[in-house]
């Protein structure tokens, strides 16, 4: 099932937060970067930040990721004009080091996720082109500005989000991509300090390079198109700043090639980061498995533990699982997809952590454990009419009821994922998933040496990240990791 086609972008209807002047909806988007930053929202961002870093870390891990950064023109020396990709001990081009960062930090699917107006990760693309430019050789690294640029990013998205979608998801976009480049261009705009002006004409620029479809979904294609809109951003500030200029029409003329939408109003106002819609993701997975995952394993704690369920019901908002994938998967990146796994998964070990998606948790084309094999034909999916939903149009919670022996069945609704504002993740939870991330990481340096100790090291650098010298603490401490140990041929997939 798919979104009806004749949903049209969303206008008239204010969001809370700061308000813009009138306009059309370029010139407001390139007013954030001199729109001042509120110190709630530094402080949320710091958050999502760490969160953010913390995955690209866990990504960089992959060999999916060596297999990027080789087929990109790297240097070991610092020089002018480069940037260093974190967690490595390689230095790019500012652009390049968006596009790896991008990649590395959406590659997992467990970056964070904005499911109400820009309906897209705002984190990875705007994080990615802050990141890259703030972290040029030769200047010094302002892990204030970072900030400040990383939320200009996601406010960019959400702004061109709240007047684009439903439309642009429905008409099959990916909106973390399409939106993304806008987010980067402006994050990366704040960072080399361009004015109004020269902002301006990064906005029409990257809206020669906004692409990307929901049909790279459950593929390498997903992660490869949100870093690519992290490095395009970056570009595109770069060239407005050397004084390229992009047309007046660029972005109705976008609007209208992707969902036959031209000439958009700008009515919306910017709102606070984190906006309502916005979702720290406690799981690997796509965030429409979240709040049934949660369900599942808060049910099955109830029962027990030495008994599997005999059946487990679930149901969704139907638009909710026209994103998700229906046939059995054959892989991790399947595996995020798939509300069945994901939920068996979490009958069958108690959790759904990064391992549940790994290269070796798939043999021969299916899952390799057959306690989940066997516990995916006890899971009935339905759809759900009942579920409350925001301004997307779509319900992210979900009914869960699992069956146990001759018991009384276990019944919860779900309103909403764990880690949203609703439902906030906790100091714990943030710790717990950190650390998975890190551990990962920590194994693609060390391998079989790799320990959760030298996790729990790495720990309070990365909460430090967003602090005065934070960033590069960290980047040192990486840096040493790989000097002393290097990368293993043969990182743990």
């Amino acid at each position: 099932m798919t979104l009806p086609s004749t949903i049209s972008p969303r206008s008239g209807a204010p969001l809370p937060g700061a308000s813009l002047a009138g306009g059309s909806i370029e010139r407001r988007l390139s007013h954030l970067v001199g729109l001042p930053v509120g110190e709630s929202e530094r402080r949320a961002a710091t958050d999502a930040i760490c969160d953010t870093l913390a995955v690209a870390l866990a990504g960089d891990a992959d060999p999916r990721s060596d297999q990027l950064m080789r087929t990109l023109s790297t240097a070991r020396e610092p020089a002018p004009g480069l940037s260093f990709a974190l967690g490595t001990d390689h230095w790019l081009s500012t652009s390049d080091a968006a596009l790896y960062f991008g990649f590395s930090a959406h590659l997992l699917d467990y970056d964070d996720d904005e499911t109400e107006l820009a309906m897209a990760h705002l984190s990875a693309p705007s994080l990615a082109a802050a990141l890259a430019a703030v972290n040029r050789f030769g200047q010094s690294a302002d892990e204030a500005l970072l900030v400040d640029a990383y939320v200009t990013g996601c406010k960019a998205m959400l702004l061109l989000g709240a007047v684009w979608n439903p439309a642009l998801h429905a008409a099959g976009w990916h909106p973390t991509s399409v939106l993304g480049v806008f987010g980067a261009t402006l994050a990366a705009a704040r960072c080399m300090g361009l004015d109004q002006a020269q902002s301006l004409s990064a906005v029409r620029l990257a809206a020669s390079l906004a692409s990307g479809g929901r049909g790279a979904f459950g593929g390498m294609g997903k992660p490869l198109q949100v870093g690519q809109s992290a490095a395009s951003g970056v570009r595109c500030a770069e060239l407005a700043r050397a004084g390229w200029q992009g047309s007046s029409d660029a972005l109705d003329g976008l609007a209208t090639a992707l969902f036959s939408q031209g000439a958009m109003t700008a009515d919306a106002d910017v709102s606070e980061f984190p906006p309502a819609g916005f979702v720290t993701k406690l799981y690997p997975s796509c965030t429409a498995t979240h709040a049934a995952i949660y369900a599942t394993l808060t049910l099955c704690a109830e029962v027990s533990e030495h008994d599997l369920p005999q059946r487990i019901t679930c149901a969704l908002d139907p638009r909710a699982l026209a994103i998700l994938q229906s046939t059995p998967p054959k892989s991790g990146d399947e595996g995020r997809f798939s509300l069945a796994y994901c939920l068996a998964t979490a009958a069958v070990t108690g959790r759904v952590g990064l391992d549940a998606f790994e290269a070796k948790a798939f043999q021969d084309g299916a899952p390799a454990d057959p306690r989940i094999r066997e516990m995916m034909h006890r899971i009935d999916i339905a759809e759900a009419h009942d579920l409350p939903f925001g301004p997307s149009g779509i319900a992210t919670g979900a009914h869960v009821t699992v069956f146990v022996g001759d018991d009384e069945p276990h019944s919860m609704t779900a309103e909403a994922a764990p880690g949203s504002l609703s439902l906030p993740a906790t100091e714990g939870d943030l710790s717990d998933k950190w650390c998975d991330c890190l551990t990962k990481y920590t194994v693609g340096r060390y391998g079989a040496l790799a320990n959760t100790d030298v996790a729990s090291d790495l720990l309070p650098m990365l909460r430090n990240a967003t602090t005065p010298g934070g960033l590069q603490t960290l980047q040192r401490r990486l840096t040493e990791m790989t000097s002393i140990q290097g990368k293993q041929e043969c990182k743990t997939p």
